[in-house]
């Protein structure tokens, strides 16, 4: 990489780094140019169950930093519409931060 662009890193999957960048005042809302957010990004990872939990891990420091869970892109997808159907532990963490 280049520069360390929060969308990259969890683009590809470096999780611990994309949470240090969170942490290092990174901007969790930043979209890409079909107007996916990081979050978006996180949820559509695929993972294998070694990598679930620091998926999880990302996905819950994003929140807990202001990322918006009913963010659209634009096609109108939330990032619940990126999470996969198995994923019911990452949809479950993202239903905790929807406003109600």
């Amino acid at each position: 990489m280049s520069t360390c662009n929060l969308m990259e890193a969890v683009a590809r999957g470096k999780y611990r780094l994309g949470r240090i960048l969170v942490e290092g005042g990174a901007d969790v809302n930043e979209r890409n140019q079909d107007q996916l957010t990081v979050l978006m990004a996180a949820c559509k990872l695929e993972t294998n169950d070694c990598e679930r939990h620091r998926k999880i891990k990302l996905i819950q420091t994003l929140l807990e930093n202001g990322a918006n869970p009913e963010d659209l892109d634009k096609s109108g997808k939330t990032c619940l519409d990126y999470t996969r159907s198995k994923s019911v532990d990452v949809r479950n963490v993202v239903f905790r931060y929807i406003k109600k």
